[in-house]
């Protein structure tokens, strides 16, 4: 459970999670849906169908966020995110159909601060790992070109 939480506050998000659960397909449609709308976006071509399944998978992991607090999970996630082509617009329109999610669930104040905040920080561990995921990739694909170059000029200088 998240570490930094009152007993309080950890119960609020078990009510929330558990909330949040009733809606899960509704979610994750919603999660398809700003998915789609930025497929484009994504670098590498992500099918229609593994969309989808990222949607629901998305949901899943942020309503077990909810209950365990873990954002090495999280980054990981992100991570891999990353790797699969998700792109920027993609990763950012999805956390923010998470946390209006949360936005949208008929909490009372306190519950919809708590809840808020826990996808708040489901939101900077995700793009953290999405950013780290990312900059992994760029310094790969810059070391491939510079491999390229490399094979092209040693071409030149024997010709």
């Amino acid at each position: 459970m998240n570490p930094g939480l009152s007993s309080r506050e950890k119960e609020i998000l078990n009510q929330v999670a558990g909330q949040l659960v009733s809606r899960k397909t509704a979610i994750a449609s919603e999660l398809h849906q700003a998915l789609r709308a930025t497929d484009m976006s994504n670098r590498l071509l992500i099918s229609p169908r593994r969309l989808e399944e990222m949607a629901q998978e998305e949901v899943e992991t942020f309503l077990h966020f909810l209950e365990t607090g873990d954002e090495e999970e999280t980054r990981q996630r992100g991570v891999r995110r990353a790797s699969e082509g998700l792109g920027e617009r993609s990763a950012l329109a999805m956390t923010e159909a998470l946390r209006r999610a949360c936005w949208m669930a008929n909490l009372d104040r306190e519950a919809l601060r708590v809840a808020l905040e826990a996808s708040g920080c489901y939101v900077n561990a995700f793009l953290e790992g999405y950013m780290s995921g990312r900059e992994e990739d760029i310094l790969k694909e810059q070391e491939r070109t510079r491999h390229a170059f490399q094979r092209v000029l040693e071409k030149q200088t024997r010709s």
